[in-house]
């Protein structure tokens, strides 16, 4: 069976459109972990690091963003159904993961909080900073882009010895 993915040329090439359209149509940066805490901040109103102002409401396109990546996703899978199959295989990070269902689910849950929580004291996550702030230019953005691609080097060096 051969598996079709996208060139990267093209994908590429797609999120730049996607990002540029968004901020055209909508005139506000895409991003989604703005929607993720809209989000939280709907199901813990009285959080106070989830609220975000005017967006902590149903009526918001960062949440209909969030929403939409994996909709998006499955959309995608289902119509791809040839070379598509649930799996739980890990790639790579089965060599540093613990081995049971359990002991993942709670390792992968925790990684998410704290990646969650970065982006929020980040003021944008990875997307939010690399992909908008660097076709933006802003400065901030582009430092945080370098800080992030560097970690993630170090992080795969040190764990997987690349």
């Amino acid at each position: 069976m051969e598996i079709s993915i996208w060139n990267g040329y093209v994908a590429g090439f797609a999120i730049g459109m996607f990002v540029i359209l968004h901020f055209w149509l909508l005139g506000k940066p895409a991003g989604c972990s703005t929607g993720y805490g809209n989000l939280c901040g709907l199901a813990f109103p009285k959080v106070k690091f989830f609220r975000i102002g005017e967006y902590s409401n149903l009526n918001n396109s960062k949440l209909w963003f969030l929403i939409g990546i994996p909709l998006g996703g499955l959309v995608s899978a289902l119509s791809s159904i040839d070379s598509w199959h649930l799996s739980f295989d890990m790639g790579l990070y089965e060599q540093v993961l613990p081995q049971t269902y359990s002991a993942k689910a709670i390792w992968l849950i925790f990684g998410g909080m704290l990646l969650g929580f970065g982006a929020r004291l980040a003021g944008a996550c990875t997307t939010g900073h690399a992909l908008v702030g660097g076709a933006m230019l802003n400065p901030a953005s582009l430092i945080a882009g370098a800080v992030f691609f560097t970690s993630a080097l170090i992080t795969t060096h040190l764990l997987f010895g690349f």
